[in-house]
């Protein structure tokens, strides 16, 4: 008895119905195409493979971009604001290039071919990414799609072997030059305090916020950090890790200049009115110091006035202070064990990522003053010569 066909749509392609099962007393039937009843068939019996596997057939046909908004729901309650808002923000990266297709149907290329334009250009910098930067952005996608495979949405991870171009260049955060902390140091503005918290006892900024006098002991020169801001629920809480709370020798140039600083709150850097510092009120703020530096430092020579004056020094971030913090401990001898306690770092892993480079960088300097020293000495020879 000769295969029964299925029927040939208008378009010309063959469905053929796969039955998933029962959902609220009703059949479910999946529908698959193909351009002769072979290829049909072919498809309706991958879609029976997949079934026997346990894949979850009713939802696989729901977006990437569907799941990429439900990974991005069962992680919200699980990080900080900022590290989901970075999330989210990467994830929204592939959401914006094939998030209108199906999960299922995502292919490593699909991956590849974003993380090649990333490369090129950051949409948010509008420059080239750095190393650091693509590793994260993979990391979240394949989360993504080890999410869907733990919704039986899907049975493998397309991303699992996808990895970032070759030669890229590994960016690391620059310390402040002498110079610049001398800007620090002679400059008066309201930005000023916080900025030599940071760089003198190597303070993160939730935990300058929530940072009080009474946390200050000039006469024995120290502070002691046992909380932190959280901008995300507005509120003061104990620190980020248990290693976070940590008592904090002070140098003098920090001790002479706190000594100085008119107490306004039982904050020591309050916004204006007295109250902790929020997210938009650091950002302000900041951004004044910036224009204030740079008007003061920048070199504005051969450059035609203008009614807004434009950034010409190398600006920096509250975070960059404590990494130059980490800096001048590392080239004043402090062992990485130490460090790692004056910096609240949860894994010493951190503070020894930052010190090897910095043993890098010294490294690389010294050979350049060998070279510097042998150039000059083979010179002086040549002069006693001729």
């Amino acid at each position: 008895m000769p295969k029964k066909s299925n029927t040939r749509r208008a378009d010309g392609r063959i469905a053929v119905q796969v039955y998933l099962g029962r959902e609220d007393g009703k059949r479910i039937y999946k529908t698959v195409y193909g351009k002769t009843q072979k290829e049909a068939e072919q498809k309706a019996t991958e879609l029976k493979q997949q079934l026997h596997k346990g894949i979850d057939l009713s939802n696989s046909d729901r977006s990437f971009s569907y799941w990429a908004d439900m990974f991005l729901m069962s992680k919200k309650q699980q990080l900080t604001h900022a590290h989901y808002t970075q999330i989210k923000s990467r994830l929204q990266y592939f959401v914006d290039r094939f998030g209108y297709k199906n999960i299922e149907n995502i292919k490593l290329c699909d991956g590849e071919q974003a993380v090649a334009e990333l490369a090129k250009c950051n949409p948010i910098t509008q420059k080239a990414s750095s190393k650091k930067t693509l590793i994260g952005y993979t990391s979240v996608l394949k989360r993504c799609f080890d999410y869907a495979i733990a919704n039986r949405v899907i049975d493998y991870n397309p991303m699992q072997y996808l990895s970032i171009p070759n030669g890229m260049q590994k960016k690391t955060r620059e310390a402040l030059t002498a110079e610049q902390q001398q800007w620090i140091i002679n400059t008066e503005h309201r930005a000023q305090l916080p900025a030599m918290i940071m760089l003198f006892a190597g303070l993160r900024r939730g935990e300058v916020s929530a940072l009080l006098w009474s946390d200050v002991d000039l006469q024995n020169k120290t502070i002691t950090v046992n909380k932190s801001y959280d901008f995300r629920e507005n509120k003061v809480k104990s620190t980020k890790t248990v290693s976070g709370i940590r008592v904090i020798p002070i140098p003098d140039v920090l001790v002479n200049f706190l000594k100085s600083v008119e107490k306004i709150s039982d904050y020591v850097c309050p916004c204006t009115n007295g109250a902790v510092m929020r997210e938009s009120a650091w950002q302000r703020l900041w951004n004044s110091y910036m224009q204030t530096l740079n008007q003061q430092y920048g070199d504005f020579i051969d450059m035609p006035t203008a009614q807004n004056i434009p950034i010409v020094i190398p600006t920096f971030t509250p975070h960059c202070l404590r990494h130059t913090y980490c800096t001048m401990l590392y080239e004043s001898g402090i062992d990485a064990v130490t460090a790692k306690n004056l910096m609240g770092h949860k894994d010493i892993s951190t503070t020894l990522g930052i010190y090897t480079h910095l043993s890098r960088e010294k490294a690389q300097t010294d050979i350049e003053k060998l070279n510097s020293f042998l150039q000059s000495k083979a010179t002086d020879i040549n002069h006693i010569q001729s």
